[in-house]
């Protein structure tokens, strides 16, 4: 019995002091860190002047309390319309940890990634077809380390930003807002 007792505990002491990135970034998720905006609020309206029927312009995104460690962040901006497939708006990564805050039309901060609408690496606002509320998914992640992304600027799509970050995500937050075309 004592046997069984040591193995199991040698066991779990393996696991625990495992070096593996992944088992080190589980344990310092951090509950605080929350993304959100002076501009509009989760499950809110998503203002007029961020879609095409506005000025188009990229939202004002905030965030705070991110985990130790924390060294640079990405966004994302995505939706799924009813045929199933992911409309991307915008992916911006390489945000130094100094930066709190992604301003309304931001160019210069960070780098973009393509977007699915028109598959420029730039903001491509909201426009969705048919009737309804569309709900669009703005996502910050809080990262250990930039991305190491090796394609071409004009490849990297959200997906690809998302297998470069997959180890690298100390915390994310998400912030849901509503949009329906006049």
């Amino acid at each position: 019995m004592k046997k069984i007792g040591l193995l199991l505990f040698v066991s779990f002491l393996s696991i625990s002091c495992k070096k593996d990135e992944n088992t080190i970034l589980n344990v310092s998720n951090s509950t605080d860190f929350k993304a959100f905006s002076s501009e509009y609020s989760d499950k809110g309206n998503f203002p007029v002047k961020y879609t095409c029927d506005g000025a188009g312009i990229s939202p004002f995104i905030q965030w705070s309390g991110a985990p130790t460690g924390t060294t640079n962040y990405a966004i994302t901006i995505h939706h799924f319309p009813p045929t199933g497939d992911k409309h991307v708006y915008m992916s911006v990564f390489n945000i130094g940890s100094n930066i709190k805050e992604f301003p309304e039309n931001a160019t210069n901060i960070g780098t973009l990634g393509i977007n699915t609408v028109n598959g420029k690496n730039a903001y491509a606002p909201p426009c969705s077809q048919g009737p309804g509320i569309k709900t669009y998914i703005i996502t910050v992640y809080a990262l250990s380390s930039a991305p190491l992304i090796t394609t071409s600027a004009n490849q990297i799509t959200m997906d690809v930003l998302l297998a470069a970050i997959s180890n690298k995500t100390l915390a994310k937050s998400e912030i849901l807002v509503n949009y329906s075309r006049p």
